[in-house]
């Protein structure tokens, strides 16, 4: 694997002179005086720091919960002309603990291509120096961005950059895709996105995906990568090669991406218990009877057209992004959870807290008067994230006092 990547990083990034860029000293404070980590420091930076790249329209991987959302902007001749650029995403909070909090990154500005290199430099260093290293919880460079606000955080970036940071382009609305199943990859092979439920690849009785992925892996030895979404991807594919392998997939019971439940499609959950030591409850092994229960609701209420993206962490963390769904689950003590609403379907805003504490076996209840208040008061192709963004917690909880479970169908 180290061979790999040195080699990648000899053909494919070595000419763009990094290492020289990096170290470039503008003289504005970027630089500091340390032979080890000129720009990290002795201290490195107070919080993880997490960077995002896409393209206009592609919301796949979140961008808004990155601490640096990058957009690559092209001219109409599909030439680099420069970058839109986001700060201050991230999903970690604390129960209780209203100085934490989700954050959905705001818009910096544009940037020309041949300042992007200053530019994230300085956002860099504005957090490693600015951000918060007397209390851990609020180190993230979110925290930053909400203190100063995204005017004032542009302005210190820019005693960095040493120009102003011109305004965001308008681009195309973002939309979210999972990239699943067969696409044209743009010079003339295949991707195959697999989809795997909350990331857990495993064979168990006729579903054998451990299986199929490696007698794929051993007979094309084909690249792959994680998708955002916890799924795999598949490149370089022969078209030659397609029927086989979907041959193969069925062979080891992987349904088609189309007979896939698109709730399914849209979950995500983070492993939880047994294997990690912060969660309260369960999620990943929750989650599939979850999508089951909500799937039999909106039978139930005659709206099984509806796709909603759900999502659900064993502990407040975020790891699953839990803070930017349409509806979330997120764990606050032995089979129970707060209940989030609100976020949108393209995942560029925050949802709220909608109900502080819900067991388990609660579930059909509870959603219930929510999912008949949409049905009788949606707007013409509003999606569950924007209906619940526009009426509000509060118009929720009244409508939910009075309804009759089993009063109200599509």
């Amino acid at each position: 694997e180290k061979a790999a990547s040195v080699e990648v990083w000899d053909k494919e990034v070595a000419h763009h002179d990094i290492d020289q860029k990096m170290l470039l000293d503008n003289g504005r404070g970027i630089i500091i005086p340390d032979k080890t980590e000129p720009i990290y420091g002795d201290r490195y930076l107070p919080r993880k720091f997490k960077i995002g790249v896409t393209v206009p329209g592609d919301n796949s991987l979140d961008l808004y919960t990155n601490d640096i959302g990058v957009v690559v902007i092209c001219d109409e001749k599909g030439e680099l002309e420069g970058f839109n650029l986001m700060v201050g995403g991230g999903m970690g909070r604390t129960h209780n603990k209203e100085n934490t909090f989700a954050r959905a990154a705001d818009h910096l500005g544009y940037v020309p291509k041949e300042d992007i290199y200053e530019v994230m430099k300085s956002i860099l260093a504005s957090q490693r120096d600015h951000g918060n290293r007397d209390v851990r919880a609020n180190a993230r460079m979110k925290y930053l961005v909400h203190t100063l606000g995204v005017d004032n955080f542009r302005s210190l970036v820019e005693s960095y950059f040493g120009k102003e940071i011109q305004p965001w382009r308008e681009i195309q609305p973002f939309k979210y895709n999972d990239w699943m199943g067969w696409w044209e990859q743009g010079d003339g092979k295949l991707f195959y996105g697999v989809h795997v439920d909350n990331g857990r690849v495993k064979d168990e009785g006729d579903f054998r995906l451990k299986t199929a992925l490696r007698v794929i892996t051993d007979k094309y030895n084909l690249p792959s990568i994680m998708s955002p979404t916890q799924s795999i991807l598949f490149k370089n594919i022969e078209p030659k090669d397609k029927e086989d392998i979907d041959s193969i997939l069925r062979e080891h019971g992987i349904l088609p991406i189309e007979q896939i439940d698109p709730l399914a499609r849209l979950a995500m959950a983070c492993p939880a218990l047994p294997l990690c030591g912060l969660a309260q409850t369960e999620a990943e092994r929750r989650m599939p009877s979850y999508v089951e229960r909500v799937r039999s609701l909106l039978t139930k209420l005659n709206i099984d057209d509806e796709e909603i993206m759900m999502r659900m962490t064993g502990c407040p963390n975020g790891c699953a992004r839990p803070y930017m769904a349409e509806l979330a689950f997120v764990g606050d003590g032995g089979n129970s959870y707060q209940i989030w609403l609100g976020g949108s379907p393209v995942l560029t805003r925050t949802a709220w807290p909608h109900v502080a504490k819900m067991k388990d076996e609660d579930l059909e209840i509870t959603l219930e008067p929510i999912l008949a208040m949409f049905v009788q008061q949606r707007q013409q192709f509003e999606a569950f994230g924007d209906f619940c963004h526009r009426i509000g917690s509060e118009a929720i909880a009244t409508y939910t006092k009075s309804y009759v479970l089993g009063s109200v169908t599509a």
